[in-house]
């Protein structure tokens, strides 16, 4: 099925724990994750959740830093285009922060004010 580019966070709730971790990629079959932690291993079941998606798959996959999950029921497309846009909205947000972070240190800060 087709896949929607996302490389926003997630989580994924794994046998050793939750970790956060970024949502490359997104079908109503499937998944890709890029993760810090140590990966799952071929046959895990996992949880992703992200804004608003809460679905169970297992790990048909992993390599590198990232793992491919195969949903157990597929999603409706409705919730793949809801994290499309809320991945949308994301990215317009990340870039708006980099600019005033930017600006902010260009201009420079004010001193911080001493309580003695």
């Amino acid at each position: 099925t087709p896949r929607v580019r996302l490389y926003i966070p997630a989580t994924v709730l794994l046998l050793h724990g939750k970790e956060n971790c970024l949502l490359d990629d997104l079908s109503q079959q499937g998944a890709r994750v890029t993760i810090a932690a140590k990966l799952p291993s071929v046959g895990a079941g996992v949880v992703l959740n992200t804004k608003g998606l809460d679905v169970f798959g297992n790990v048909i996959w992993a390599q590198g830093v990232r793992f491919g999950i195969q949903f157990e029921e597929p999603l409706p497309l409705h919730d793949v285009v809801n994290v499309r846009h809320y991945a949308d909205a994301h990215a317009d947000h990340e870039r708006a922060l980099l600019r005033r972070n930017a600006r902010t240190f260009v201009q420079g800060r004010p001193p911080l004010r001493s309580f003695s």
